[in-house]
Formats: structure tokens, sequence, C-alpha cells
């Protein structure tokens, strides 16, 4: 070749090195050889995958009919032409896939006159456009592995002086298959980037870290053509330290080995420690040495090297009759530099021969680019995650110091939760009244994070309120300053007991009778008080009465002066029909849902939770629009909304931690929640979802006590009877 020669090629190899665009590049190969040989046309072939089956046509380009088409990816200009015969035979009649699997240049003067491939097609052409195919030269495209990339095929070389049409020279030839050369590996270049992009979109996209870690190692392993690989993930110590590699995933295609991931059998091996037990690096294992040292670490044969420690590997060949060779060991880095993983690649072989073969060098840049993109992804979604697992852990503590604020509603943050997920799995499995409801990963994850949060507003609720665990309650139960004054006016009367019968000592009989009869109508009194402080789900006229009967009795105080038995304040307590709240501490109690909705709405909750706040703030409304805190009615309302409101009831009436009365029964507890549905208090559909798929039992066997079970015909519970 002449000095030009290689000024011509080294221009080539430049402006296909830097082409970005898969079909500009195609383009300019075309153009090139066209000019390099003086072709008057041309058609570069492109293979449809590895091993390839199919040519197909991604340029054609002729000059004297002024033809310059492209295919893009959903539709060729041509058919694709075949490699093989129906038979499973390779195509040797069409030079473009003879070419392809002699991979070697092929230089025909005539086509017509040529007796050894069929030309029908190119001889179709000529006739539908006046044209005449003679001179044919096929080139493959070839990589440094030997794999056929493409086909370069160019018709009629003509005399740059005359124009007439000629034979190829055999001189130019050797240029030729330069330019085939770079070709081949700008294309794959190309190809293997936009690959790479093509990845990384699809694996910021996904949301599951396992599906990553698979995509990631699969792509190496078929880049490199290797026989298998392994990634790690680091694990951090109880300080925070980076300090072991846990392996991820495991694959081997010869040993048909998948372990770790999605579908993979569970790894057995521990991870790797990164550091010896004196806090040194440990630079003894490959992988160790790739994350410590942030380096990319090549070795062409285990077995004759002595800069690390692979007797694991060996024993692991052994016992599977194996034999490792070439290892390449890359670290993934963050946009930090910091290690978040390991990939671990073994054997690589010849695409050609199956040969183990050393990892080429080539690889390297492209790997980076890989590991680059890879752990841009895998670290997304660790952050992700971690973002994730920090808000998870957030909701769960405010959920207990929501418990912690009272320990006679202690657990019901955290017992809330799992009648929602019980609900919602019972809806989604319904195949009737809820056939259409169903739930995402997403959503299932907002309606958990709804259901810890659904009381967040009683962190602004007053300790006085929320423990007031009797009706006489405020900073200590109340009650014992009367049981002072229930013992002050037992004390008056064994005094004037006493000193009646000092007086008149014949009478003392008489006295006798009548003290012990007041101290009996002051035990049971005070008996009264005491039960009634304790709150119930209903208290009649009658005992209302009785309260202020017991409260025109009088007591001595200090001075001795005569004191009503209850104060207003204590009447007023002790008369609260249902619960210990009166209702200027109820409307406290209810506007923690304000609270909540206003913490809820005033976060900026993501879009995937969006509806945290509808769904947590809508538990104390009611059907008929008479709830609170926005008096929505059951339209205004959505499903996980109304389930909410079921599950704090039933929460509430079987809990086992309420002072003011005992566990709730199944039975009872049902029976009320019916009646909330006579009441339009609650949602017929989910209450009648609710007893016929059994969350009441599922919930009941995993949280209550034996007892309160007592529950196993549900007919009397429905709604509708002969259901």
């Amino acid at each position: 070749m002449q000095q030009s020669d290689y000024q011509s090629l080294v221009r080539i190899g430049r402006n296909l090195i830097s082409e970005r665009n898969i079909t500009k590049l195609c383009e300019l190969i075309l153009d090139e050889a066209q000019q390099l040989c003086g072709a008057d046309g041309g058609t570069l072939y492109l293979i449809n995958k590895q091993p390839p089956t199919h040519l197909h046509f991604a340029i054609v380009h002729n000059n004297s009919l002024n033809i310059r088409l492209v295919s893009n990816p959903n539709e060729s200009v041509f058919p694709p032409i075949p490699l093989f015969e129906d038979n499973g035979d390779i195509n040797q009649h069409h030079v473009a896939a003879f070419t392809a699997h002699a991979k070697t240049l092929i230089n025909i003067e005539d086509a017509y006159d040529n007796t050894q491939f069929d030309f029908s097609g190119a001889k179709q052409f000529d006739a539908a456009n006046n044209y005449r195919t003679q001179s044919v030269l096929a080139i493959p495209l070839l990589n440094e592995s030997n794999q056929i990339l493409g086909l370069l095929q160019l018709i009629n070389a003509q005399n740059p002086d005359t124009g007439e049409i000629i034979p190829f020279s055999e001189d130019v030839e050797p240029l030729i298959m330069s330019l085939a050369t770079f070709a081949a590996s700008a294309i794959e270049n190309r190809t293997i980037s936009d690959s790479q992009k093509a990845l990384l979109i699809e694996l910021a996209a996904t949301e599951d870290t396992e599906e990553i870690i698979e995509r990631i190692l699969d792509e190496a392993i078929n880049l490199t053509h290797s026989e298998g690989g392994t990634l790690y993930l680091t694990q951090s110590d109880d300080s925070g330290e980076t300090s072991k590699l846990k392996f991820e995933i495991i694959k081997n295609d010869i040993l048909d080995i998948k372990m770790g991931g999605k579908h993979g059998v569970p790894i057995p091996f521990p991870p790797l420690e990164l550091f010896e037990e004196d806090g040194s690096e440990n630079n003894h294992i490959v992988a160790a040495y790739s994350a410590n040292s942030k380096q990319i670490v090549n070795i062409d044969d285990v077995y004759h090297s002595d800069e690390f420690d692979f007797s694991g590997a060996r024993k692991f060949d052994e016992q599977t009759n194996y034999r490792t060779q070439s290892v390449l060991t890359f670290p993934l880095l963050n946009h930090q530099q910091e290690v978040i993983g390991v990939l671990q690649l073994i054997n690589a072989r010849l695409p050609e021969t199956n040969k183990k073969v050393p990892f080429s060098d080539r690889y390297i840049p492209l790997l980076k680019g890989l590991a680059l993109y890879a752990a841009i992804a895998l670290n997304n979604q660790i952050l992700v995650q971690d973002l994730k697992n920090l808000l998870d852990a957030f909701v769960k503590t405010i959920a207990k110091a929501i418990d912690a604020k009272s320990p006679h509603t202690s657990g019901h943050c955290q017992r809330v939760p799992l009648l929602m997920e019980l609900m919602a799995e019972a809806a989604c499995k319904d195949s009737e009244q809820y056939k259409d409801f169903n739930l995402t990963e997403e959503e299932w994850y907002e309606l958990r994070v709804s259901a810890w949060m659904h009381d967040c507003g009683k962190l602004a609720t007053p300790d006085s309120v929320l423990e007031k665990s009797t009706k006489l309650h405020k900073m200590r139960d109340g009650i014992e300053l009367i049981e002072a004054r229930f013992n002050c006016l037992k004390h008056k009367l064994e005094i004037d007991y006493l000193q009646a019968c000092i007086q008149n000592p014949k009478d003392a009989n008489a006295f006798k009778q009548e003290f012990d009869n007041q101290l009996t109508d002051l035990a049971t009194d005070l008996e009264f008080v005491r039960t009634s402080n304790k709150g119930g789900e209903f208290m009649s006229d009658e005992s209302k009465e009785k309260i202020n009967q017991i409260a025109k009795r009088q007591w001595p105080d200090i001075n001795g002066n005569m004191q009503p038995m209850l104060n207003e304040e204590e009447i007023y307590n002790l008369c609260i029909e249902r619960g210990t709240l009166t209702a200027e501490e109820r409307q406290i109690i209810n506007n923690h849902m304000t609270v909540t909705i206003d913490m809820l709405e005033g976060l900026p909750f993501p879009k995937q939770l969006k509806r945290v706040p509808e769904y947590a703030g809508g538990h104390h409304e009611k059907m008929n629009g008479t709830g609170f805190p926005r008096g929505l009615t059951r339209d205004q309302m959505s499903i996980p909304a109304r389930m909410m409101a079921i599950a704090d009831i039933f929460e509430a009436l079987t809990a086992k931690d309420r002072p003011y009365k005992d566990p709730m029964k199944i039975s009872l507890s049902l029976n009320i929640m019916h009646r909330m549905v006579d009441d339009e208090h609650i949602d017929p559909d989910l209450y009648e979802l609710f007893v016929k798929s059994r969350v009441w039992e599922k919930y009941a066997k995993r949280v209550l006590s034996p007892d309160q079970i007592d529950v196993d015909d549900i007919t009397p519970y429905l709604l509708n009877k002969a259901s």
C-alpha cells in the first residue's frame, strides 16, 4: 500500500470511531468503502444476533440510479438473507451468506458469468431498473474474536478515467479488508454502547434489585463470552462501615448452576471478609482485593497465579470436575466512588470453538462502561430502598410513640395495619363484589404506610385526655379522693356510733344494727362509684340518678364542715354514657383526626404515596356523612379509607388492653358492628366481606386470647341471613 492509502485508512478509522449514531456509522462505512474501491453501488448487511441466523439489509446505495435506502429497526428495505437453509444446511447459494460463513473476501468479475452463486435477485433488480450488475466484491466484517458482525457487498467497480465498469482490483483488497476491520470494531463498540445505554434505561426503570443484579451479571457474561460469574454486594457492620462482600448471585452455564437472585437456589456460602482480624485489608482473596483497591484484576490462569489465594476455586473444581482458568474481577463504584459491589467473571471462551482463553483487554473499557451504568442503576435502587427503609422505620417509630403515650391503647397503631392487610387481601381475592379491586406493589406499600400513620395526630393530644383510663382520671385517678371522702364519712359514722353507745348503753344493739346498715350502704355506694368510674359501652338513666343520689351524701372535711360527697365536675364525669371521656374531652380526642390529616398533607409524599392522607384520615367518617372530621359520605371515600374504619373499630372492640372494659368476645364485637351497619356508620359491603372471608378469625388467631374466639357459624352476623 502507498503512503496515501495509509493516510486514507487513518482518516477513515478516525471518522468511524468518532461517529456515535449507528445508522450514520453504517452509511459512513458504505460511503468510504465505495470511494476506496471506486464502486458504483453497494449494500451493508448487519447480523440479527449472536450466533447469527440472518443478514439484514442496513444500507443500500447506488450512484447511477440515485438510490440511498436506509432500513429502520422495524422495517427492512428488503427481506433478510437467511444464513441457513430450511433443513439446517449452510446457505451457499447467496454470495453474501457464503461470505459470512467463509469469513473471507469474495471477488467476482461478472455476476452474469458466475455459476457458483445465485444472482437471480440481482438480475431481477437489473431488469426492473435498466441496470447491469457486473463486478461484485463481498467483504465480511469480523471482530477480534473472528465473529461475523456484518457484511459489505460492493458492485460495479468503475474506471476513474472513463467510468467503464471493471472488475475490482486485487490491489484494493488489503485496503478494503483493513477498512472492514475498522468498520467491525466501530459497529461492535457502537452496538455494545447502545445496548448498554438501553440496558441502563431498563435498569433505571426497574424497581426490583434482584432483577437489576441478574441483568448486570447476564450482560457481563454475554459481553465477554464467559462460562459464568458471581456478583457480590457490599455489606456493612453494626457501625455502618463496609466490611463484607455478600454473595448475591452465582451463575455457571457449563455446570448449570444458578444460585441467588429471584429464581435461583439459596447461596450457602458465607460473605467474604474485606478485613483481617487485625484490621488490615484482606488482599488474599481477589474479590476482596478488587473492592479494597478499587482495581480491575485480570488473571489468565488461576492455577498459575501466586498473587491471590485460589484454594477455594481449586476445591470447587475437584468437587465438580471443573477447571477454573481465567478470572476477571472488577468493582462497581457509585457516583461517590464508593464500592457497592464486585463482579467476577470466569473462563472467557472463543465464540467459534468454545476454547477457554484469557479475558481480552479490549473488554476492559466495555466492562468499565457496563460497571458504571450498572452501579448507577443499582445504587439508585439501593438509595430508594434505603429511603424506603428509613420511611418505614420513621412511620413505625411514630406509631410506637403514639402507643407509648398511653399504655391503655398500647399496640393499637401496630395492630390496625395487620387488620388492614387482611382486609385488603380478602378484597383482592374476592371474585364478586370486589372483583375489580386489586393492588400493585406500590399501592400495597401506600396502604401499609396509611395504616401505620392513621393515628399520628394523637401526638398532639394532651396526655391528660389520651391517658384518661377512668372517668375521674386526670393526672391521677380521682377515685382515690372520693374513696378518702367515703373513709372520712365512715370514721364519722363510727364516732357517732360509739358516742351514742356511751350515752345510751341500753340501746347499743339498736345502734349497732343501724351502724352496720350505714356501713353496708356506704360500701355499696362506693362500689357503685368505683364501677361507674371504669366506664363501659352504656350507662342507664337509673345509674345516672344513682350517682346524683350518692353525690348528696355529706362527709366531714378537715375543719369538720360537711361537704357533698361528689362535686358537679365529678357527677358530670361519672355520668358519661360510653367510655371514659366527656363530650368536651371526646372533641379533643376527635381533633386528632384533623391533626392527622394536617400532618400528613403537610408531608411531601411522592406520587405513589399521595393517597396516604385520605386513607389514614377517613377512619372516623361515617357512611351517612355524620362522621368527622370532614363529614364525608360513603361515595366520597375510597375503599381503603372505608376499610380503615372497620379495622380501627374491630381492633378497639376486641383490644385486651382497655382498662374500662374486659376483652370483648368476637360474637359481641360482630353484633356491635352489625348495628353500626344499620346505623350507616360503616360500609355494609366491606362488613360483609369482613365476616364472610373470616378476616376476624385470621386476626383473632394471631392477636386475641383463645377465650375471645366464640364464633364458628357466621350466619347470624351476615346482613342477609340467607347468604
